[in-house]
């Protein structure tokens, strides 16, 4: 017999409001059926089973502080680089600073040891619902996710990023300095200081939107109070309980829940907890993606029966 679906899985009507963005993409990245691969293939890394990032060689014919633009990632820099976009949002980005007089060996072998240590909490829980994580832990993450949020928009870049990418492209130094990765765009300003802040914030808005790269998703604040991430894990809830029953048996196995959403329209909302979820997995090409509790019992139950008798 199928154990019942444990109230962390779908009633989150006594959640924290502070804890509420960060349990809505928690709870979306458990939906995500890639993020099992992703977790697989970063463990022996963090485990120490695949062999250390390697730290591109110098090229003599380039000079010592220069090495090849398209050297191929290893395994290890393949898995941790997946695992890291995907947890990016509960990873403390600003606890980890460049300014130090490091080699670049010494470099990559200190931020390692620091990622290891943010990445394995992650890998190793993520797959347990928010709500059965301790609370102290919950408490960590909602403050990781708010400093991100806030400090992450628009920072000063490092040198290390500049000068790291000028060693990489072999750029012409004289070509202005601006380069992308990500989702973000590094870019050097020399600001006449004379002018009026309104004449130069409306030259920085122009550089803006030159330097914009195409295809970026801007996620939108509009509708994001409490009350809708509230609305958009329950229905995330009720996806899966329509996974693993059928709304009938919700009703006489779970009336707990029933109670809970008995004025909702249940498939209604099903269709737009995958919009939500598209919307939150954006780490990935997620119009592709469908999530783990998509695929109801009853449609299950119907894929079965017209299976041809043997």
């Amino acid at each position: 017999m199928q154990a019942k679906l444990s109230a962390e899985e779908w009633d989150f009507s006594n959640i924290d409001a502070s804890e509420l963005r960060a349990a809505l993409l928690w709870e979306i990245r458990r939906e995500c059926a890639d993020v099992r691969q992703i977790v697989a293939d970063v463990k022996p890394w963090l485990d120490r089973k695949l062999s250390n990032r390697n730290v591109r060689s110098a090229s003599k014919r380039a000079g010592a502080n220069r090495w090849p633009a398209n050297a191929p990632f290893t395994e290890a820099e393949k898995a941790f680089l997946r695992a890291w976009t995907v947890f990016d949002s509960f990873i403390p980005h600003h606890e980890f600073l460049f300014l130090h007089k490091w080699n670049r060996q010494q470099k990559r072998a200190e931020h390692d040891r620091w990622l290891v240590k943010q990445l394995r909490p992650l890998v190793e829980k993520y797959s347990i619902p928010w709500l059965c994580l301790a609370q102290g832990e919950r408490h960590r993450l909602c403050a990781i996710l708010e400093e991100n949020r806030t400090s992450n928009v628009v920072h000063v870049g490092s040198w290390w990023d500049a000068v790291g990418h000028f060693d990489r492209r072999k750029i012409d130094p004289g070509v202005p300095l601006k380069f992308s990765y990500s989702d973000y765009t590094s870019v050097l300003l020399t600001i006449n200081w004379r002018l009026s802040k309104k004449r130069i914030l409306a030259a920085i808005k122009k550089i803006l939107d030159e330097c914009e790269p195409e295809g970026i998703k801007h996620w939108s604040g509009r509708g994001k109070k409490n009350r809708d991430l509230l609305i958009a894990l329950e229905r995330l809830g009720m996806m899966r309980l329509l996974h693993r029953y059928t709304l009938a048996e919700v009703r006489l196995k779970v009336p707990e829940a029933w109670k809970l959403y008995e004025t909702r329209k249940w498939y209604d909302e099903r269709r737009r907890a995958l919009r939500d979820f598209r919307a939150g997995s954006s780490y990935s090409e997620s119009e592709k993606f469908f999530p783990i509790s998509w695929q109801t019992k009853a449609q299950r139950s119907r894929s079965t029966s017209e299976l041809p008798a043997k």
